[in-house]
């Protein structure tokens, strides 16, 4: 039986697939309201606050916020590579053993497939000359931003592999792919500019 939230996060999925088809133009736009969607899905599935026994087991993680200050100062076009990668790595973590979770099937299907749409779009959009100019400046920042992304995700990563995927890891996972999603939020506001 497909509940009324379900239904809702399927038709916002058709209608972001309606806007996604268009021109890279409009990309902030869809961004913003692609990652509310994916806020309201990753919020839906979490509890209020962290459960007393997971405390102690999430400092480690939480202690990457460094990290994170660090990507949230990237603009224009090293904002969309750290938000592509972000989707990326948030893509790779949910799926992973997630048994866990609180996650029914067919909310993590949805997660999963909008990740993935949202991976795809972003990519058609980066441009070539980001991809291609590796030895510039410009591209020695871009991959800069792309490592520090991946390292952040390595610690989550890694965190999930220690705890054994247990209940506690990811309750404290989803907290800070809540950050990195508040993040995104931040990110593509700064591409406002552009156009």
């Amino acid at each position: 039986m497909i509940t009324k939230g379900c239904l809702h996060l399927c038709l916002l999925m058709l209608f972001f697939t309606g806007i996604s088809s268009q021109n890279c133009n409009e990309l902030r736009r869809w961004l913003q309201n692609v990652n509310k969607s994916n806020l309201e899905l990753l919020e839906s599935k979490m509890r209020a606050s962290i459960p007393l026994q997971c405390i102690d087991d999430g400092r480690d993680v939480m202690a990457t916020t460094e990290i994170l200050r660090k990507i949230q100062a990237s603009q224009g076009e090293n904002a969309k590579v750290a938000i592509h990668e972000i989707l990326q790595q948030t893509f790779r973590i949910f799926n992973q053993n997630h048994t866990e979770t609180v996650w029914d099937m067919n909310s993590m299907a949805i997660f999963q497939n909008g990740l993935d749409h949202q991976i795809k779009h972003l990519g058609s959009c980066l441009s070539a000359n980001m991809e291609n100019a590796i030895t510039s400046p410009r591209g020695q920042s871009t991959q800069l931003i792309r490592l520090r992304v991946k390292s952040y995700f390595q610690r989550i990563d890694d965190f999930l592999r220690e705890q054994q995927y247990s209940m506690c890891a990811w309750e404290i996972v989803q907290m800070e792919v809540k950050q990195c999603f508040l993040l995104v939020d931040q990110l593509t506001k700064s591409l406002q500019n552009e156009a």
